[in-house]
């Protein structure tokens, strides 16, 4: 493309790319550069140690990160924000069922759970920390920050690069997730016939290639009746649950 810009570069090359989602390939791409960052040099910068401290990961990023090779950095990680967690979790705690300030931490255990009239409101805030805690992400909300930003371009390009919409329209769409939120920014970043134009076309590639998963998938299947046992099974077939899965259930 003539006129393409740096931040164009990442959308342009995902939709050349032979995959069942463009967005996927995106989003997959950049949660890899976010795991080596947080396992960089952003161990040691104090900003970025604060963030994870107080967020932590998602289960998804928490086992991504001990998959990782070098595992010192996520040690470091782990260890302070296991102690943020205990020193904010053992304040609620007293702070909430203690008697007086000066009741020694052995006997909490016995009197919790010896009083049956415990006031069960009084749990209300333990149970918010802990559920923001588990919303939180320090990962997923820079992937999310960034996708809105491939969203943007996406449409930026769709609406000033022909070439661009081609490429799009030649795609083997998306998977349903990102097919969702194609559908949500196109309200916000077109109009009229524009508008109009892009959802029909965007439903009928989408529509076309889940036929195309459907048949494969169909295909696979027949190979295992043993009147099928000579036909010759094609590439697209054998991958064909693979395939259906990523349309599905968005990049693993």
């Amino acid at each position: 493309m003539g006129n393409e810009k740096i931040y164009m570069i990442p959308v342009n090359d995902a939709f050349s790319i032979n995959c069942e989602c463009a967005f996927c390939y995106l989003e997959n791409n950049f949660e890899k550069q976010c795991i080596e960052i947080v396992l960089g040099e952003s161990v040691m910068e104090v900003d970025a140690r604060i963030e994870t401290n107080k967020k932590g990961f998602c289960r998804r990023h928490f086992h991504m990160l001990l998959e990782q090779k070098n595992k010192l950095p996520y040690g470091l990680i782990l260890e302070t924000h296991l102690n943020e967690i205990k020193k904010h979790l053992e304040n609620l705690i007293y702070s909430n069922f203690s008697e007086s300030s000066l009741q020694q931490k052995e006997g909490f255990i016995k009197k919790l759970f010896g009083n049956q009239n415990l006031n069960k409101n009084k749990l209300t805030d333990i149970i918010q920390y802990l559920e923001n805690l588990s919303s939180q992400c320090v990962i997923c909300e820079r992937i999310q920050s960034r996708m809105k930003n491939y969203f943007e371009v996406f449409f930026f390009m769709w609406k000033n690069q022909k070439e661009f919409q081609q490429k799009v329209l030649s795609s083997k769409g998306f998977c349903l997730h990102h097919f969702n939120e194609l559908l949500k920014y196109s309200i916000d970043h077109l109009s009229g016939k524009e508008f109009n134009n892009f959802v029909e076309k965007i439903c009928k590639i989408e529509l076309d290639n889940l036929s195309r998963i459907y048949t494969n998938v169909c295909d696979f299947n027949k190979q295992f009746d043993y009147r099928n046992a000579n036909n010759t099974v094609t590439e697209e077939i054998r991958n064909s649950l693979l395939n259906a899965t990523e349309k599905l259930g968005k990049y693993k």
